[in-house]
């Protein structure tokens, strides 16, 4: 016989999306955008639109936690961001090249060539690039000229010219998002707060166990024995990418078991916008002499690798 005792690590659902600050709050501002190409286009446009949109939904970018809000419309709009073929961008004015991508006014210019191949010097692959190139793009738009690197060793600022590489990243790290204080200057500049997202890192995996089962034996006497098995549930995102990631359980820090996060979680979809598959489910054994078992999450591109979700003691 065994004997289930559920352990609940944090509330499900809602309240554990309310524990990292990741639910929805009402936009203190609005703006409004148009999609637009120019040129020969040999990118998927559709794909090019709803990246565009996730970065700006992004609750650690220029959406500042949620007080404001990007909207595409096909109307009048506040700016407009553009897909453009190399040999068009020069075409929006100085000082855009057909080598990089630009801003002109209420123009955002991407330069089609690095939205397919990033830079020469971007170390961490097309998904984290695209991210980066609409961050530092718009930030213009937003009312920031160029940074440079503050200090050795720490995150670049997103408007650093990252994609240049050498004296323009100095000795600063690659990075993807707005550093807390480009996030308060944009605070400033529009009037509006900027809302914690309660993340450790803004480049890093997320997310969190929700629950975990801890299957016992029943000894003689009816007590509840050693644990046999862990059941876990949770969901994992970084934001680089859309995709599923991986999560490794690990028992008193033994990698015991991986798998993809690929389950379909509409809640966490609704709060940080990355698509519904994202959750994970498992059941794995464990030998009657664990301690703890944990699970954390693999991640790619800039920030950490790894991620802890959370930890249950199942001695």
């Amino acid at each position: 016989m065994r004997r289930r005792t559920r352990t609940v690590l944090a509330a499900l659902a809602t309240s554990t999306l309310l524990g990292l600050g990741l639910t929805a709050c009402a936009p203190a501002r609005t703006y409004t955008f148009n999609i637009a190409t120019r040129g020969r286009i040999t990118a998927d446009v559709g794909e090019f639109a709803r990246h565009v949109q996730a970065t700006l939904d992004d609750r650690r970018g220029w959406s500042l936690g949620g007080s404001i809000r990007f909207v595409r419309t096909d109307g009048p709009s506040d700016f407009t961001v553009w897909l453009a073929a190399a040999d068009t961008v020069p075409g929006f004015g100085r000082p855009c090249s057909s080598m990089w991508s630009c801003r002109q006014g209420r123009n955002v210019i991407i330069n089609q060539d690095r939205w397919l191949g990033a830079s020469p010097s971007w170390p961490y692959g097309v998904e984290t690039y695209r991210h980066y190139v609409v961050n530092h793009e718009v930030g213009h738009w937003m009312g920031f000229g160029h940074a440079s690197c503050p200090a050795p060793w720490v995150r670049a600022p997103v408007m650093v010219q990252q994609s240049k590489g050498g004296a323009a990243m100095g000795t600063c790290s690659f990075n993807v998002w707005p550093t807390p204080g480009e996030l308060g200057g944009a605070g400033a500049r529009h009037r509006v707060p900027v809302t914690p997202t309660g993340l450790l890192s803004p480049d890093g995996p997320f997310g969190n166990v929700d629950m975990a089962v801890v299957t016992r034996t029943t000894e003689p006497d009816g007590s509840p024995g050693p644990p046999s098995a862990v059941e876990l549930a949770g969901w994992t995102v970084d934001g680089d990418t859309v995709a599923p990631l991986t999560v490794v359980v690990l028992a008193d820090g033994r990698p015991i078991a991986s798998l993809p996060a690929d389950r379909e979680r509409l809640d966490v979809a609704a709060a940080v916008g990355y698509g519904p598959s994202h959750g994970f489910h498992t059941t794995v054994p464990v030998g009657p002499d664990t301690v703890q078992v944990c699970v954390v999450a693999v991640g790619t591109g800039s920030g950490p690798a790894l991620g802890q979700l959370g930890c249950q003691v199942v001695k």
